[in-house]
């Protein structure tokens, strides 16, 4: 086959496969996630456009010196076929009982040397190649696969837009600047790291960085024994996914709040009302919601700024202030955010948390968060959205279990006052009212201006018998929410499929003071 630069930049059927970087383009100049098989697939096929390559040869361009079943090409050739948007197959042409071919005409283009815009909607990054410092060249399995893990998982937060591993391995073994990395792949922020093995122990340390100052914004060490190489895989790849989510986010908002308020887009729309939705007050989930609204009007189908425009109105249901037209307007939002986020774990985490604690549906809420946690497993929103479906279903093991996985992967987060408040109840329910009082004092540290976490520390100290401590929290509360009393906030007992546990609650409320 003709030998051609690697650098060479190939066009074809409105794609561009740019060899020296690894990356297969949209129309629109947007990097398309495609693994390095049909990457490889594509590129054999595009040097010898308009001939039949047969399978025996591809297997062998594809696969050098290793012998896979056919059935490994044909599932190259059908993510060929979905990354160039062609899967009826008229481009990249099957020829019965002779091989495939790249039925079009392909023009070389000179690589691109102009700086790439990061996209506006999305918070962009690269995970660079990890550096093997170990002095053991068997680990640069583990130091690469490390990063395609990392890279996938990332890839499947819809709020982020991840640059492809073929792009991200060009720069293997090289000293790079971020700032230009920033500049070639056009990226906001770029993850790497380091593996070393010594002693029968791994360490592994990794940075994020900001391209536009070369800032570093985030970094985590980790160390294990080297038992299993692919369990400590997993676990950092975990933690890293869960902990850059909240960073990343954490620096776009102050992104977006550095800008002027004229002709924001609905993204910033969300990011502002991110910004105020993390003030953890009543009065903020009221802006937040007001501002995740507006981010719908410009996009209708933006699906996690319907979601949490329903789990503000959700939140705001702990001051028993909201009536039925609240509630059916929260599940609106929550039934546009499944429907147009159906793909989006953070979409279907928030809308479930409203369906839950809003709507008293949490057979609907566990679904969404069933379907949520499959599609961003290293969501922690999802997670705590599954174990508050619990909490109400009465599982609460289970609840415990979710929440405990949910704090592990995002220690950081600033909605960790919510966990704990479901962590708490959860206790309640397991009959451990030491732990729930050590939770529900959590929750109020992280948050002492959300009445729900008073409440819910209120509802603990009652059920161990502790009862003057049960009326000081309760008042704190009231404090924070004074129009709650007993009657309207007994729409919360609804949820609770367990109706023992809910008559508990009703008279621990009683017993701390909230007025009838």
């Amino acid at each position: 086959m003709a030998d051609k630069a690697e650098g060479e930049v190939l066009c074809f059927a409105g794609v561009t496969l740019d060899l020296g970087r690894g990356s297969l383009r949209n129309a629109a100049g947007t990097e398309v996630p495609l693994a390095p098989k049909p990457f490889d697939l594509l590129r054999t096929l595009a040097r010898e456009a308009g001939r039949i390559v047969t399978k025996d040869a591809l297997l062998d361009a594809v696969w050098p010196g290793v012998h896979v079943a056919e059935d490994s090409l044909f599932q190259a050739v059908r993510e060929a076929r979905r990354a160039i948007g062609d899967e009826e197959g008229r481009v990249l042409r099957s020829v019965p009982r002779r091989g495939y071919m790249l039925d079009t005409v392909v023009t070389a283009a000179p690589p691109a040397s102009m700086p790439l815009a990061p996209p506006e909607d999305r918070a962009s990054l690269v995970v660079l190649p990890f550096a093997n410092i170990s002095g053991d060249p068997e680990q640069e399995y583990f130091a690469d696969g490390m990063v395609e893990e990392i890279t996938a998982a990332l890839g499947r937060i819809r709020s982020f837009f991840v640059i492809a591993r073929n792009s991200a391995f060009t720069y293997k073994g090289r000293a790079v600047d971020v700032r230009e990395v920033g500049r070639d792949l056009g990226v906001r922020y770029v993850l790497d790291g380091s593996v070393r093995k010594a002693g029968g122990r791994v360490r592994i340390t990794c940075q994020l960085a900001e391209t536009e100052t070369g800032r570093q914004l985030w970094s985590e060490r980790f160390d294990a024994a080297l038992d299993d190489v692919f369990e400590l895989q997993d676990r950092v790849t975990e933690a890293v996914a869960g902990a850059l989510e909240p960073n990343l986010e954490a620096a776009e908002l102050r992104r977006s709040t550095a800008k002027p308020t004229q002709d924001l887009s609905a993204h910033d729309y969300y990011l502002r009302g991110m910004a105020a939705f993390h003030e953890g007050t009543l009065e903020g989930f009221v802006a937040a919601g007001a501002l995740f609204e507006r981010a719908t009007e410009l996009d209708p189908g933006y699906g996690v700024a319907y979601g949490m425009a329903a789990f503000c109105l959700a939140l705001r249901r702990s001051s028993a202030e909201l009536g039925s037209a609240d509630v059916a307007k929260g599940r609106r939002l929550a039934e546009l955010a499944a429907k147009t986020g159906r793909d989006d774990a953070a979409a279907l985490a928030s809308a479930a948390f409203a369906l839950c604690y809003l709507c008293m549906d949490p057979e609907g809420g566990a679904a969404l968060a069933e379907a949520a946690c499959q599609i961003n497993p290293n969501s922690s929103q999802a997670w705590s959205s599954a174990g508050l479906a619990h909490v109400l279903l009465g599982h609460a093991e289970l609840a415990i279990t979710d929440i405990h996985h949910a704090l592990r992967l995002n220690p950081r987060d600033r909605q960790r006052y919510v966990h704990f408040v479901f962590l708490a109840t959860a206790f309640c329910q397991a009959g451990r009212f030491d732990d729930a009082i050590a939770a529900a004092e959590r929750a109020v540290q992280e948050q002492p201006q959300f009445p729900n976490c008073f409440r819910t520390l209120a509802v603990a100290y009652a059920f161990a018998g502790r009862v003057e401590e049960a009326r000081r929290a309760m008042a704190e509360m009231l404090r924070l929410a004074p129009t709650a009393t007993l009657s309207r906030i007994s729409a919360f007992f609804l949820p609770y499929r367990n109706l023992e546990f809910a008559a508990r609650v009703k008279e621990a409320y009683r017993r701390a003071g909230m007025p009838e």
